[in-house]
């Protein structure tokens, strides 16, 4: 067992009934592209809908299973089909959305099993028809050498992945050092930049079957640092950094693009929070824009439409997995202040810690996004066992928000 948190019992019979339902798909696949072919429509939605629908569930239970089949132990080798069947099912999922985190697995994959780099290429066309727009990725794709060459400063999912940018950068100067970032970033921020994608008690529930860091062992892997702190690491998959190592990488300097990439950022601030003039004092200027338009939404859209624009941006919907959850919490129409919550947290600039976490051991991490301002600090006040923080321009008399107590912290 490489994750002693998972039942291994249980973990097999996932295993089992996922097979079963992968070759069950299949066969329906196979029935309705023949229906297709023929001109029969026989479900009210149509049927090139339903096949990619099938496709994306196929795909989901294929991570599932290599997760599965490494925390269990199982040789690599097993997995190496489990991932070449879940190419092609991305492939084919059409328009359906399909989240951050299991792309950027699926690139890491690549690389950690040194797939065919015409493997990779496929990967980058799926990246390119979502639109994805993340630092991390561009990165592994660039180092990849399959001639990629965009690169972006954004982060899909700030927290914890713009972390990465310290260990790129430090390894250009000092592996030691950039070992010791992958280290802290490891133990400390990758599994609670997470917590909004309810991971913190997941091993609890039924059917968990292991959460690694496929993407921090890949830049380990391309960068070349020394990871044997991190053997016994719940979330690190030391042997997969390790199965091969054959791999040509194309060097790359993350700090040939900070200025250009930093200049458009700039350039795109809409200052103004029309819909809430008071939010001003709490969310930094490069964000008004966005949490205007959120309020907005929050306030004119209905419970479906808000919850399919944003289910992905602001990890709604990994703290609310089914859409009925989420009516059902936003029944009383009193979330927007914890809705902000975690979108500053995903954007970076609410530090989220779990209740047993220190402070001080974080003060570090936390950016002035105030162009440098005095700042002073403010907890927001959420009803579950974490603890959020920013800092705010010190002569600002801060008032709740909505629904959130915030308060300075002395």
């Amino acid at each position: 067992m490489r994750d002693h948190l998972c039942i291994e019992e249980k973990c097999r019979e996932g295993i089992e009934f996922n097979k079963e339902f992968i070759e069950e798909n299949r066969e329906y696949i196979r029935s309705l592209e023949e229906d297709e072919k023929n001109g029969i429509q026989r479900k009210p939605k149509d049927n090139q809908s339903i096949i990619e629908g099938r496709y994306l569930s196929n795909f989901l239970y294929e991570i599932e299973d290599i997760r599965a089949k490494y925390s269990l132990g199982e040789d690599i080798s097993e997995i190496e089909e489990d991932f070449h069947n879940a190419i092609y099912d991305l492939e084919h999922i059409g328009n359906n959305e399909i989240g951050y985190i299991f792309l950027i697995w699926m690139i890491s994959l690549g690389i950690l099993l040194e797939t065919d780099k015409k493997n990779i290429e496929r990967l980058n066309r799926v990246i390119e028809k979502k639109n994805i727009n993340d630092s991390v990725i561009d990165y592994l794709l660039y180092a990849s050498d399959i001639g990629y060459t965009k690169i972006t400063n954004a982060y899909y999912k700030e927290n914890p992945y713009a972390k990465t940018r310290e260990i790129i950068e430090l390894a250009q100067t000092d592996k030691k050092e950039a070992s010791s970032r992958l280290k802290t970033y490891m133990e400390k921020e990758w599994y609670k930049g997470h917590y909004d994608y309810e991971w913190k008690n997941a091993h609890k529930e039924p059917g968990y079957v292991g959460y690694w860091s496929f993407e921090t062992a890949a830049l380990a892997k391309i960068l070349e640092l020394d990871d044997t702190s991190l053997l016994n690491n719940n979330h690190y998959p030391y042997d997969l950094a390790h199965y091969k190592n054959s791999m040509i990488f194309k060097p790359i300097s993350l700090s040939e693009y900070s200025i250009e990439n930093e200049t458009e950022e700039i350039d795109e601030i809409i200052e103004g929070i029309e819909n809430n003039p008071l939010l001003e004092t709490i969310i930094p200027p490069r964000w008004h824009s966005f949490v205007n338009e959120l309020i907005h939404d929050y306030e004119n859209m209905d419970d479906r439409s808000f919850y399919e624009k944003y289910k992905e941006s602001i990890g709604l919907g990994q703290a609310w997995f089914l859409l009925q959850e989420y009516e059902q919490e936003n029944e009383q129409k009193n979330l927007l202040g914890s809705l902000i919550v975690f979108a500053m947290t995903e954007k970076g600039y609410i530090l989220q810690l779990d209740y047993k976490e220190d402070l001080e051991d974080y003060n570090s991490s936390m950016k002035n996004y105030w162009n440098d301002s005095s700042t002073k600090l403010v907890q927001f006040i959420l009803d579950n066992d974490q603890k959020y923080f920013a800092l705010v321009p010190v002569d600002e008399n801060i008032g709740d928000m909505y629904e959130i107590v915030v308060k300075e912290v002395k």
